[in-house]
C-alpha cells in the first residue's frame, strides 16, 4: 500500500472543506428555484460540492481518495449541524458519492474529461437516490425531476471539476506549489 505524503493530505483536507463551503454557499440559491417545484434543492446543488471530491481525487490518485474525502465530509457536516434534514444518515448520503467517484475513476484512469463528467453525473444520482430512500421518499414526477437535476448539477460540477484540476495539475508539474 502507497504512503499518502502530506502534500496528498492537504489537498484531500482543502477539497473536501471547500466541498462543504460550495454546498452550503449554493444551497440557499438553488433552494429558491427547487422550491417553486416542491423538491429539496439538494439535488441541484450536490454538483458543486461534487466537484471538489473529484479534484481531490485527480489531485489524490490513491485508492479510496475520494471515499475518504466523503466520509471526512460527512462527519463534519454532522459534527457543525450541516444536515438538518439527514441526520445521521449524512454519513451514508456523503460517503456514497465518494466511493461511485473511487468506482468510476478505476475505469476512466487516464482520461479525465470523461471521468469528471461521468463520475459527476453518477455520484449526484448515487447521493440524491440515497437521500430520496433514506429521508425524503418523493416519487413520480417530483422524483424524476429531482433526479435529473442532480444529473446536470453533477454534469456542470464534473465539467468544471475537469477544468479546475487540469490546471492544477499544470502548475504542480511546474513546481509553483512546491
Amino acid at each position: 500500500m502507497r504512503r499518502i505524503s502530506t502534500r496528498q493530505l492537504a489537498f484531500m483536507a482543502i477539497c473536501l472543506t471547500f466541498g462543504l463551503l460550495a454546498k452550503s454557499i449554493v444551497s440557499p440559491l438553488t433552494n429558491t428555484l427547487t422550491d417553486f417545484f416542491r423538491i429539496p434543492g439538494g439535488s441541484a446543488a450536490i454538483g458543486f460540492s461534487l466537484a471538489f471530491l473529484i479534484i481531490g481525487k485527480q489531485l489524490v490518485p490513491l485508492p479510496y481518495a475520494a471515499t475518504a474525502m466523503g466520509f471526512v465530509q460527512s462527519l463534519l457536516a454532522l459534527g457543525l449541524g450541516m444536515s438538518v434534514y439527514q441526520g445521521a444518515f449524512v454519513l451514508i448520503t456523503y460517503t456514497l458519492p465518494g466511493i461511485v467517484i473511487d468506482i468510476v475513476y478505476l475505469f476512466f484512469r487516464n482520461r479525465r474529461e470523461p471521468f469528471c463528467f461521468i463520475a459527476g453525473i453518477l455520484s449526484c444520482l448515487s447521493g440524491a437516490f440515497a437521500s430520496n430512500i433514506l429521508v425524503f421518499h418523493l416519487s413520480g414526477l417530483a422524483l424524476l425531476l429531482w433526479l435529473l437535476l442532480a444529473a446536470l448539477s453533477g454534469a456542470v460540477g464534473g465539467y468544471c471539476a475537469c477544468l479546475v484540476s487540469v490546471k492544477l495539475n499544470d502548475i504542480i508539474k511546474k513546481g509553483v506549489l512546491e
